[in-house]
């Protein structure tokens, strides 16, 4: 821990803060729930400096970089032809979590999502959350944290920061506190990540490579169509792919989950 404090310290006396180079990058596990309650966990990554920060799945960010030239794409398909021909289709890499969060603390938020249908892009003012900073205390992998509570986008965080990494950063659009969110869980229980490694670092926040594959809109129209896809995944494809596609029954456990933000209802 003290090595990171040291090295952070250094970079913000010795780096411009509008420099595109991370000084930290933190794993997270990203815990979800899909459409029928099965349980989610998936790797996400933060590097960030104090202007910059970039939030994303390391494998969407492989599948995009490979989809942006011909040699890559054929890397791609030759991977999902050989997961087809040994029976594993389960291996084929994909976008299951097609997400990128970047920030801009003087600027905008763009972020990226989606499905295996459609992909998304759109610009927001940077904003941080309304916390409210509470006397409870915890420890996450060595660091003295503490907890806040906010209100956003239609659900309730509570989230763990630690003053010890003053970085004011933390998961998906989580940031504003006087230091590193690493933990963040909103009170449904449907998503909550937690931090599992920081490292010093000085990759660079580059931006998303595969971003012509997604289609520019608004957030709350991308969440409308992203929910219509949730309710209905059979009839989307079938309509994406053009052919016809047996709908099953749906139950309303198909229906609970919902997204990261709520307030497009």
């Amino acid at each position: 821990m003290n090595r990171i404090i040291t090295f952070l310290t250094l970079c913000f006396v010795a780096i411009a803060v509008t420099a595109r180079t991370a000084d930290i990058e933190v794993s997270y596990n990203y815990k979800h729930f899909n459409r029928r309650g099965s349980e989610q966990n998936h790797q996400m990554i933060l590097l960030a400096n104090p202007m910059y920060s970039k939030f994303y799945n390391p494998i969407t960010e492989y599948l995009d970089s490979l989809e942006t030239t011909p040699q890559g794409k054929d890397v791609y398909n030759q991977m999902k032809m050989n997961a087809f021909t040994s029976g594993n289709v389960k291996d084929i890499p994909s976008r299951i979590v097609p997400m990128y969060v970047f920030k801009h603390k003087e600027g905008d938020m763009e972020v990226f999502d989606g499905n295996v249908a459609s992909m998304f892009r759109y610009t927001e003012p940077y904003e941080t959350q309304k916390w409210m900073i509470s006397d409870s205390t915890k420890i996450i992998l060595g660091y003295d944290c503490i907890m806040a509570v906010a209100d956003y986008h239609g659900r309730h965080w509570t989230v763990w920061f630690t003053p010890d990494i003053p970085i004011q950063d933390g998961p998906w659009k989580l940031s504003g506190l006087p230091g590193l969110i690493l933990e963040a869980a909103e009170d449904s229980g449907q998503h909550h990540f937690t931090a599992t490694g920081i490292i010093s670092t000085q990759k660079q926040i580059t931006t998303n490579l595969g971003a012509d594959h997604y289609e520019k809109t608004d957030r709350i129209s991308m969440l409308k169509a992203l929910r219509k896809f949730e309710d209905n995944p059979e009839v989307a494809l079938g309509i994406s792919l053009g052919i016809s596609i047996n709908v099953h029954n749906r139950t309303e456990s198909d229906k609970t989950f919902d997204f990261l933000e709520t307030d497009y209802h």
